[in-house]
């Protein structure tokens, strides 16, 4: 009972302290909404064709012509746009010195294409949209002059407005700018439980409470126990208002296994309050230890991908990157998010785990031998 009376005098003691607050909620939430619209364009897999133009002589008549006008009409739904050459106009060349995309000459022997091909992208899609029609149009070529009445029944279907089918080799889900920043921001914050930590017990004694505390009739480890139990839920509670902001706020996808992210990140608060109080012991004074845990964050932030994404290819980038725990933190929970590998949350844990037993194993031998807290 005494670990729990201590946890909630240290929840309501992180939840008064104003300024912390607005610093574990009001920074991630900003810095989510301005680094998730000015860099949504970096995250963009898309690409942008543009307008694509086209020079065309028709030399059909008749049906033939209709049907060729009612193609161009609906190309222009696909931003083609197609404009009649001038008899006096050479065409090739014209398409050739970049003026326009492609050039097509309709006759009633069939179509011929000429693409620029500066540009293979728009000669792409352009060559993929007039075939699909072209091979329509031959067909009914090939049926006039046969059995001419058969014509209207063979393009009796009516226009057509699937020219281009586009399958994904990779059609899994990738994150956006929202989406990564959600992710990055919520890592980010929880490691910065690591600086109030690295005060959890040096503030007792700044705020003089330390000998209250000690003639207190409980036991110093239920303080201990007590005061990070405290920390990590204030933690915790920080990162789910986080998570569910952005989730319904800035429409952040989490995925389908949001308990199985709340447990990694659960083991990560862990780890930082375990380092930040570890570290508290190991420096000699107050000032040297929130140093390091400042700048230990600080680049564990950096390296990690907080602030933009980096994408390590050398041997000794990948080796720095994933020195920080933000690191196998983000890519366990994007793999389970987006790959739903939930395998992938195993040695995240485990380290986080792993590091918080040497860390609270450190504080904890220290903290014993003191005579005070």
């Amino acid at each position: 009972m005494n670990i729990v009376n201590i946890a909630i005098k240290e929840i309501k003691r992180e939840f008064r302290d104003v300024r912390t607050l607005i610093f574990m909620l009001a920074f991630p939430i900003v810095l989510m909404l301005i680094l998730g619209t000015a860099l949504s364009s970096a995250f963009d897999s898309t690409i942008s064709v543009g307008d694509i133009h086209v020079l065309y002589k028709d030399k059909t008549a008749g049906e033939f012509s209709k049907y060729v006008r009612t193609f161009m009409e609906e190309a222009k739904k696909f931003d083609i746009h197609f404009k009649k050459a001038s008899h006096h106009m050479d065409a090739r060349r014209a398409v050739k010195q970049g003026d326009y995309d492609g050039y097509m000459e309709i006759s009633n022997n069939g179509i011929q294409l000429y693409t620029n091909n500066n540009n293979s992208v728009k000669g792409s899609v352009l060559q993929g949209m007039v075939t699909a029609f072209a091979d329509q149009y031959n067909m009914v070529a090939a049926v006039a002059q046969v059995k001419p009445n058969q014509v209207y029944h063979v393009m009796n279907n009516g226009p057509r407005d699937d020219y281009i089918q586009e399958t994904s080799l990779h059609s899994k889900r990738q994150p956006g700018a929202m989406d990564y920043y959600a992710i990055t921001m919520t890592t980010m914050i929880a490691l910065y439980g690591a600086i109030s930590a690295s005060y959890l017990i040096r503030g007792e004694r700044a705020r003089k409470t330390a000998d209250r505390l000690l003639a207190a009739p409980i036991h110093k480890s239920e303080i201990f126990i007590g005061k990070i139990l405290g920390s990590m839920v204030a933690n915790l509670l920080c990162v789910a208002i986080i998570i569910v902001f952005s989730k319904f706020v800035f429409k952040a996808y989490w995925g389908h296994h949001l308990a199985l992210v709340y447990l990694v990140v659960l083991t990560e608060v862990l780890f930082a309050i375990s380092f930040g109080l570890g570290i508290s012991y190991i420096a000699r004074t107050e000032g040297a230890a929130r140093m390091i845990v400042m700048v230990v964050v600080q680049l564990a932030s950096f390296f990690g991908g907080a602030y933009f994404k980096i994408d390590a290819t050398s041997t000794m980038a990948k080796f720095i990157t994933h020195l920080s725990p933000l690191t196998w933190v983000n890519t366990a929970i994007t793999k389970m998010i987006y790959a739903n590998d939930l395998s992938a949350s195993f040695p995240a844990i485990f380290l986080n785990v792993g590091l918080s037993a040497l860390f609270l194993l450190i504080a904890g031998m220290s903290f014993t031998r003191r005579e005070g807290l």
